[in-house]
């Protein structure tokens, strides 16, 4: 999933933001006979809470370096220790959507239905952003200009959804920044108070964070180059006693602001020396005594900050710098300080400036640099990332204060290394940023944290280059130069994934005596190839990327060897090559091919990559084949690894050039995929004209058709332990052949689309699947039956491979994602057993407590294992002791109820609504609400999650229940009316009943109504204080009509049953 699309990238000052991944457990994926879940984040491809060996994590209060990069609209979260998306800023963590099998929540297809929806972009998509120096405020700007504030603490108040996994909650809207057109930058000053807001329209805004207004407003100055020009670089002097603003525009003019001057309006310095638009501007120097400038004119500029003082008393045109002698002769005269900026060098560098940052602790890690020395280093459209010095010159003589010295010319001092460099072809870099030894990305042997360059491509790419590096002057670099070697690097965005291979480990797996976590960590290298010229090597543990850059065109298909050392890569530009894994060096190529080819393969059996020499050129060891559009097959020879090994290791050293051993026309349409039998005595090729054939891999003679798909073949793979081949095809169908008949053993259908790719797992007792319709599916060969199916993917799934431990399998789609998928089939069947032995010895308690009446007990073990029915029986329990022992019938519940968390309430409630629906369980229902109602403050039940939906559902049938005691004690009144007719009372007694009489408005459970305006009390109504007799038919069915919400298994079972699942 992509999770940089392009723009700004900044990276938090300090040590970072706190439960980056949420507060809640992230689930581990699954991938077995049962169950099965994707893990990875975008490109990264591993579950955002997994450790570097892909264990699962938790959310917790560790603090973790991250970095702010632009993603479709929205602002992404990268872990900058580990490369993955922790969440973005719209839509959280990917755990907080309802499906797991996604790595993450970018969904292409809402974002481009917002875009398409009348024709206009998103308002909300985010136009600039910046982080303050606390690494706490995030400050942005929509399209639509306004200015929203979010809090990135980590907080309860940070982050919304469960635990923090949902989106950033807005901590204040400052409103519409004012601007006429979108706003591009936002940048901060040191003290985090004010910022400053930079528009397309040329006009710059300050603003107090603090109150949310603006303090003051720069327009473009008038008569300058072009006119209005947009802005194109903001920057603060990083001085805290100061509010000195430069702001750079497209135009090349510079404008520097003094905020505290009475004229702040007015520019103190305006500079015009560049021609093109100003990208790069910073301070540099302990005092802060040089201004550096660059931009896309292809100059460095930089300038001293001197104070002149002016004397008043003196002619305007005199200049009246600090001079000893001077001050002594106008000691008395008024004098006015002045900030003037004088150019006192201009380095040309013919390259387009994008990237600048100064180098001030630089001399640490280049032994012939001192601290006084300036140093910066740069990026710009050539890719090559750059270190330069300036030494600082004497001061000049009448200069009393050292900050007023010069700089020489800058030279370069250190330099990419050539093999990691982006280069100009592929587009430059777009950007550079310097980390800090607070945010701890990376320790080094001696325990302190060294500083790094991270430099951001045209290709969305975060580089990380290592400064400790070493002078040399081998790879064709400069005597004395430094070698800024590649550390790893951030892939922001995947094109399209067409082919990926897991690359075997290259240390044996017994016998070497390595213990480590890495000797038996599954987590390796994956190559991959994009939908371009580059093939991109992941490796799983630290989220690396490495760059293989060769072909010229697409690359289509990639192999790799089965000792891990060899790569074979081809595409549209009709040739096959062959890396070095290790040194990332095209150490073969094969060229003969009239098209674009679109398979490839090496043999299978290790051996054979020993064997060199003659041996070797005549066909004996290892081989490599390729398919093209041509229709043709060609088998290639391939040099012994010693031959091999020599080339990758030679500096200068050219690619071999290898022989074709056998070509054969295979087939009469496209071929889509060849394959090479584990023993490397068979080759399987399959095409678009629906039919597989099988070769000898010694002369390339056919051996066999293979007929019975409806469509074109896609993939077909060998088993590693039977005699059958694995085919998949676009008639949705995947089928196992027999290779001794030739004929179709199994055909498993359940794909929606085309089926694109086939693997042998689990020692060749289950197959997985791919297809067009974005599945993956898990097929049980013996039954015939599809185990598990997995929706990690929204597109085509066009890539998947098997490790080689056989429990972690790789997938990548037309929707540039990546996964990988884990089995975790055992630990799913021990945490059950483990579940079930809980709950076993829960039950065996909860027994143990009723037996010997220890009602409180098993009450919180009946709500613990969700069993209503015991949870009833307790709760009856526990009313009835409490009544035998002359107490409250609530007086237990309410000691219950205060030491409740509010899910148990929420819990009990719903078991309440449940009960209430029958009459037998009403009562218990009844007090239990009261006891939690009497004993949890009403806005406390409110505002919690699900209550008030509860109480809703238990109000209808408690009215019902309320209703039918009235009717039962208004019935009573036939009782007392037959025993006052049965004789006659004294007068003692008939004034005891009249009193009673009297009384018993009094004890009716729900208090009068009023229907069509008559007061209805028990079984009469009072008009006018005269009283008339119902006439209603009590057998009518309208009596007992209530109203009910929800389902209610009272009117169909009276039974007793609860459900205790």
């Amino acid at each position: 999933v992509p999770s940089y699309t392009g723009g700004k990238v900044v990276l938090c000052r300090g040590r970072g933001a706190k439960n980056l991944y949420g507060r809640k457990p992230i689930a581990a994926s699954v991938t077995s006979a049962a169950t099965a879940s994707a893990d990875g984040d975008g490109d990264a491809v591993m579950n955002e809470g997994d450790d570097e060996e892909g264990n699962a994590s938790t959310g917790d209060d560790t603090e973790k370096p991250f970095l702010l990069a632009p993603c479709g609209g929205d602002l992404s979260l990268i872990d900058a220790t580990r490369g993955v998306r922790a969440r973005t800023l719209r839509t959280g963590c990917s755990t907080s959507h309802a499906s797991t099998a996604s790595i993450a929540n970018y969904d292409e297809a809402a974002m481009a239905a917002a875009d398409d929806d009348d024709g206009a972009l998103d308002r909300d998509a985010l136009t600039a952003y910046a982080l303050a120096p606390n690494d706490t405020d995030l400050l942005v700007c929509s399209r639509d200009t306004i200015l929203r504030q979010y809090d990135l603490s980590g907080s309860a108040s940070s982050y919304g959804g469960e635990l923090g996994g949902g989106p950033a909650k807005v901590r204040r809207t400052i409103g519409r920044s004012g601007h006429d057109l979108p706003v591009t930058h936002i940048e901060f000053h040191c003290s985090g108070i004010f910022f400053a807001t930079g528009s397309v329209d040329g006009s710059v805004k300050v603003w107090d964070l603090r109150g949310g207004y603006a303090t003051h407003s720069f327009r473009p100055p008038a008569g300058g180059r072009g006119g209005a020009s947009a802005v194109s670089r903001l920057a603060w002097q990083p001085d805290a006693t100061r509010l000195i603003l430069a702001i750079g525009r497209e135009d090349g003019s510079i404008c520097l602001h003094d905020l505290r001057s009475e004229t702040s309006d007015v520019p103190i310095v305006r500079m015009t020396d560049h021609v093109s638009a100003v990208t790069c501007m910073a301070w540099a120097g302990k005092d802060l005594g040089l201004f550096v400038t660059a931009g896309r004119d292809a100059i460095i500029n930089t300038w001293s900050v001197e104070e002149e003082v002016i004397d008043t008393a003196s002619a305007g045109n005199q200049q009246g710098r600090k001079k000893k002698k001077r001050r002594k002769d106008a000691a008395s005269a008024p004098t006015t300080t002045k900030t003037v900026y004088r150019r006192v060098c201009t380095l040309p560098i013919y390259e387009q400036i994008e990237g600048m940052v100064v180098l001030p602790h630089y001399y640490h890690y280049h032994p012939d640099l001192v601290n006084t020395d300036i140093v910066i280093a740069t990026a710009g459209s050539k890719g090559v990332v750059r270190v330069w010095r300036a030494s600082k010159v004497d001061a000049k003589e009448g200069f009393e204060d050292s900050r007023y010295s010069t700089v020489g010319d800058f030279e370069c001092v250190a330099e990419q290394d050539a093999r990691s460099a982006f280069g100009e072809k592929r587009g430059g870099y777009l950007g550079l940023l310097r980390t800090s030894h607070r945010n701890r990305l990376r320790v080094s042997p001696s325990s302190h944290c060294p500083e790094e360059l991270i430099a951001i491509d045209a290709e969305h790419n975060m580089s990380f280059l290592n400064l400790e590096g070493r002078t040399t002057g081998t790879d064709g670099m400069v005597e004395g130069k430094a070698m800024l070697r590649m550390d790893r690097t951030i892939v922001g965005h995947n094109d399209e994934i067409l082919d990926l291979r897991v690359i075997p480990s290259v240390t044996p797996r017994s016998g070497d005596g390595m213990n480590d976590a890495g000797a038996s960590s599954p987590a390796q290298k994956v190559a991959v190839a994009t939908n371009s010229a580059q093939i991109r090597i992941f490796e799983l543990g630290t989220y690396s990327c490495n760059v293989l850059d060769g072909h010229t065109e697409t690359v289509l298909s990639i192999d790799v060897s089965p000792c891990g050392r060899y790569l074979s890569s081809c595409g549209k530009d009709k040739t096959m090559r062959l890396w070095h894994v290790e040194s990332g060096k095209c150490v073969a190529i094969a060229t003969g091919h009239t098209e674009a080819i679109g398979a490839s393969a090496l043999s299978r059996k290790l051996g054979r990559y020993d064997v060199g020499g003659k041996s070797a050129r005549n066909g004996g060891g290892a081989f490599a084949l390729t398919a093209s559009k041509d229709r043709t097959l060609k088998r290639w020879a391939l040099p012994g690894s010693s031959e091999l090994d020599a080339c990758a290791a030679a500096k200068d050293g050219e690619e071999l050039s290898l022989r074709s051993l056998n070509s054969v026309r295979a087939h009469e349409k496209d071929i889509n995929i060849v394959s090479v039998a584990p023993n490397d005595s068979l080759v399987a090729t399959g095409s678009q004209d629906k039919t597989v054939k099988l070769w000898n891999s010694s002369d390339l003679s056919l051996r066999g058709t293979i007929r019975g798909h409806k469509r074109g073949v896609w993939d077909c793979q060998f088993s590693p332990f039977d005699r059958v081949l694995a085919t998949c095809s676009g008639d949705r169908t995947v089928k196992l052949w027999s290779l001794s008949d030739l004929s179709c053993v199994r055909t498993f259908q359940g794909h929606a689309a085309s089926t694109l790719r086939v693997r042998f797992l689990s020692g060749g007792l289950q197959l997985m699947s791919s297809g067009a319709d974005g599945l993956v599916k898990l097929w049980t060969i013996r039954t015939n039956e599809c185990e598990a199916t997995m929706d990690g993917h929204n597109d085509k799934v066009w890539a998947l491979d098997l490790h080689q431990d056989g429990t972690t399998f790789v997938s990548g789609g037309a929707d540039s994602r990546i996964i990988v998928w884990n089995d975790t089939t055992k630990e799913l069947e021990d945490a059950k057993r483990d579940e079930e032995e809980k709950h076993i010895l829960m039950e065996q308690r909860l027994s143990n407590h009723l037996r010997f009446k220890e009602y409180e007990k098993a009450l919180e073990i009946a709500l613990e294992l969700d069993k209503p029915r015991q949870a009833l029986k307790v709760l009856t329990a526990i009313i009835e002791n409490d009544v035998q022992k002359g107490q409250d019938s609530m007086s237990t519940l309410r000691d219950h109820v205060k030491s409740w968390p509010m899910s148990r309430t929420t819990q009990v409630l719903r078991y309440c609504r449940d009960w209430n629906t029958r009459a037998r369980n009403s009562h218990v229902a009844m007090l239990t609400v009261k006891a939690i109602v009497s004993s949890i403050p009403a806005q406390t039940l409110a505002a919690a999650d699900g209550v008030p939906e509860l109480m809703a559902g238990i109000m209808p049938y408690a009215e019902r229940h309320f209703q039918r005691l009235d009717k039962l004690y208004t019935s009573s009144y036939l009782i007392d009316y037959t025993l006052m007719s049965m004789g006659t009372m004294d007068d003692k007694v008939a004034e005891d009943y009249s009193t009673w009489e009297a009384n018993q408005a009094n004890k009716l459970v729900l208090p009068p109504t009023e229907v069509d305006g008559k007061v209805q009390v028990g079984g009469t109504v009072a008009i006018g204080g005269i009283k008339k007799k119902q006439h209603q038919d009590e057998e009518s069915e309208d009596e007992d009509e209530v109203v009910t919400v929800g389902e209610s298994e009272s009117s169909s079972s009276e039974s007793e049953s609860d459900n205790d699942e």
